[in-house]
């Protein structure tokens, strides 16, 4: 089939395809577990992992698990991974972060003030904040600094707002335990229960919630018994958080015990914990809600998905999931807060980021092989990732190299630098494979790469662009059409355990659509002679649902990808069909960004989904005047880019094309006017890609991912045609006359 017959039936199919799955989109059917609650209970218990939770030696946790909703909960905060930034960010529902040495007292301890006598916590707090409460509550005497840590923090936060909202709905809080390492206070829990004062009316996080027992760390253990007795004659409609620290504390000295005596150890306490949660379910009634969750272990080197059960009688097993993460069994932690209000029957308030919990049908199977899945991903791709930046930049360059000395073995370096490019699609083609070792996985991608490439490299210059174009692009877009089961899965898709995206398009990804669709583009237009009016329209309405891929709310939910991709299409568009720049054309091309630009703000307005996108509540506080929100945003997304263009090796990557794509535009002597004169047309598409990195530069938080993996679709395709077709001219020019 020849190259315009082959464009012309995969445009026709592929606007087939996005309005087949724009009429059709589907509906996730949930279950949003509103049901007639009283009273919740939360027990979180740093360090208890999702193993623990499957461990057949534990009845009660596995009667729990067979009749709760449940989920591995993600753990990003507003900062580093510590447990304060993990409470905090569990009681607010936003990225909040916490000092980690401010702690809470009840007000009659004595604490140590840096500035005078030891004195009682009531009497430092009133010191700081001009205000007295009950001798039996439980204050916080850093309250403000808290709230300057999350000033300057990126996201809106506002301390004690789940509190609060409990507060003026008739619901009240209390909480109970602490993580005291023996008389050192670890006490983080009433971050989730204090108001906007810093203050929690009723609970217990002293030393009564400790008994002695010297065979354990730090010489105390949790008394089960008493925050037992406490819980059970807690009345009121409301919140109790109750914090559990033995394992904690085993984690902050296991490293010194026995490894033989740390297990045996650690499986004593797990069964104390099976045995109380056993008699809690026990004397449980149906208005009750019990909540189990780890907040995580505060330790970067043990980073990962945390468990999260929510258990009421009468109930069966199912999965959670959130409008936040949009995958089944994998919710967020700022989506706990307005879950519990939410069950509670209590709107949630503006300053929680995170969206409500739903239960749906699901089996455990399917949850543990998502959970390890994740897992395996997150444990690989550093490798997989850095093996594969460190074959691009060996291979910019060795094929520099190669060029620049006219090297023979033409064959094997086209091989190898159209293996790069068609690297993403190899990606996405094995996502579903669970590699156990990064070496397996990379030497799969490098052989499958190879062997493709090497077929592909028998076909003529512009066919080759063209279907490498194709076979990268296509399949990423289908994907996304379709919800994006293979992106979720691909070491170039998006990671739930660090948190930055769960669902839509990756910057990685959008990058690779909008360079190699442009290639395509620009290779199919090269060898048509005539430029008809259909030809025109055929380009526009392809670039048009490209955009429209990036922006949905339920496809790509890319903001940053939508405006670098108008800024890319519009210059793409302009110059393959405008012979000359003019003022006429740049406002034409600003117009063409500018309806990007409304599509963006059209489809995450009107047409949101099923919940709203980022995008849309961004442009909900924009319509609101919360321009402080927006700002802070804004912030993030610039503070971002600057940080990854310093470290990153994305950064690294985009740098090294920019100056390789300089020095084969002069040398040897006039590598880009034979380009220009040889390929008009792949020139323009060139200088689009470029324009579309940059502009995700510019847009695009981590936009420098994309702007590195869209200009491998420049640099490599560059060095090809160099390869191919230049390397004769060049060593004729390069010969003495005569």
């Amino acid at each position: 089939m020849k190259l315009k017959y082959a464009f012309s039936v995969f445009l026709c199919l592929f606007l087939g395809l996005i309005l087949f799955c724009f009429c059709t989109e589907g509906t996730v059917y949930s279950q949003s577990m509103v049901r007639d609650v009283r009273q919740i209970w939360w027990m979180n218990v740093p360090d208890l992992y999702l193993d623990d939770i499957r461990n057949q030696e534990l009845p009660h946790l596995q009667h729990l698990i067979q009749h709760a909703s449940v989920g591995a909960m993600n753990m990003k905060t507003g900062g580093r991974n510590t447990l304060s930034n993990s409470y905090a960010t569990l009681g607010m529902g936003s990225r909040a972060v916490s000092p980690t040495n401010e702690m809470f007292y009840h007000a009659v301890e004595q604490v140590e003030d840096q500035e005078e006598e030891p004195v009682t916590a009531g009497v430092l707090y009133a010191r700081r904040m001009g205000e007295t409460f009950s001798s039996q509550s439980i204050v916080y005497p850093g309250l403000m600094n808290l709230i300057a840590e999350n000033e300057k923090n990126t996201y809106v936060v506002k301390p004690g707002i789940l509190s609060e909202s409990l507060r003026r709905h008739g619901y009240a809080t209390m909480v109970l335990g602490n993580l005291d390492e023996g008389k050192k206070p670890v006490r983080y829990a009433p971050l989730i229960t204090m108001d906007r004062r810093g203050v929690t009316e009723e609970g217990d996080i002293g030393e009564n919630v400790l008994v002695q027992d010297l065979d354990r760390p730090f010489g105390v253990k949790a008394n089960y018994q008493r925050i037992g007795q406490q819980l059970l004659s807690w009345h009121k409609p409301g919140l109790a958080v109750v914090d559990l620290g033995d394992l904690y504390r085993l984690e902050r000295v296991g490293h010194t015990m026995s490894p033989l005596l740390q297990d045996r150890l650690r499986m004593r306490i797990l069964q104390e914990l099976d045995d109380f949660l056993g008699q809690m379910v026990q004397k449980m009634d149906k208005h009750q809600l019990l909540v189990l969750t780890s907040s995580g272990s505060g330790s970067s080197q043990k980073e990962g998905l945390q468990p999260i059960l929510f258990y009421q009688k009468g109930t069966d097993f199912r999965l959670l999931t959130s409008s936040t993460t949009r995958r089944t069994g994998i919710v967020s932690n700022i989506d706990l807060a307005p879950t519990l209000l939410t069950r509670l029957g209590i709107t949630v308030p503006k300053g929680m980021m995170g969206l409500p919990m739903n239960s749906i049908p699901g089996s455990i199977k399917d949850f543990w092989n998502t959970v390890e899945r994740v897992e395996s991903i997150y444990n690989l791709r550093p490798s997989v990732l850095y093996s594969y930046i460190l074959l691009q930049i060996t291979v910019l360059l060795t094929g520099l190299i190669f060029i620049l000395k006219n090297g023979k073995g033409r064959g094997w370096m086209e091989s190898v630098l159209l293996a790069v490019m068609l690297a993403p699609f190899i990606f996405l083609v094995f996502s579903g494979m669970t590699a156990h070792s990064w070496w397996l996985f990379s030497g799969i991608l490098v052989v499958s790469g190879l062997g493709l490439a090497f077929l592909l490299t028998r076909i003529s210059t512009l066919s080759l662009f063209f279907w490498t174009g194709l076979f990268v692009f296509l399949p990423v877009v289908v994907d996304g059409l379709m919800g994006g089961p293979l992106i979720q899965q691909s070491f170039l898709g998006y990671d739930p355990i660090k948190g930055a995206r769960y669902y839509g398009i990756g910057n990685e990804y959008m990058g690779v659509v909008l360079g190699s669709s442009i290639l395509a583009s620009a290779a199919w237009l090269e060898k048509r002679e005539v430029v008809t009016r259909w030809l025109r329209w055929g380009v526009g309405l392809f670039f048009f649902f490209l955009l429209l891929f990036f922006a949905a709310p339920f496809w790509g939910t890319n903001a940053g990808g939508a405006l670098a991709s108008a800024v890319g299409f519009a210059v793409a568009y302009l110059r393959f069909f405008q012979k000359r720049w003019s003022t006429g054309l740049f406002l034409k091309a600003v117009g063409l960004g500018l309806i990007g630009l409304l599509l963006l703000v059209v489809l995450n307005s009107w047409l949101p989904g099923p919940s709203p996108s980022h995008i849309g509540r961004a442009l909900a506080d924009l319509r609101e005047g919360d321009f402080e929100a927006v700002l802070r945003i804004i912030h993030r997304k610039l503070e971002m880019n600057l940080k990854l263009l310093r470290v990153s090796s994305w950064g690294k990557v985009f740098l090294l094309s920019l100056v390789a794509m300089a020095i084969l535009s002069f040398r040897p002597a006039g590598g880009l006017k034979l380009l220009m004169r040889r390929y008009p047309q792949m020139f323009n598409g060139f200088a689009a890609i470029l324009a579309g990195a940059l502009a995700a530069i510019v847009f695009n938080d981590s936009g420098i991912v994309s702007a590195a993996t869209s200009i491998i679709y420049v640099v490599m395709p560059f060095m090809i045609i160099a390869i191919r077709e230049w390397s004769d001219a060049w060593e004729k020019a390069s010969r003495p006359d005569g």
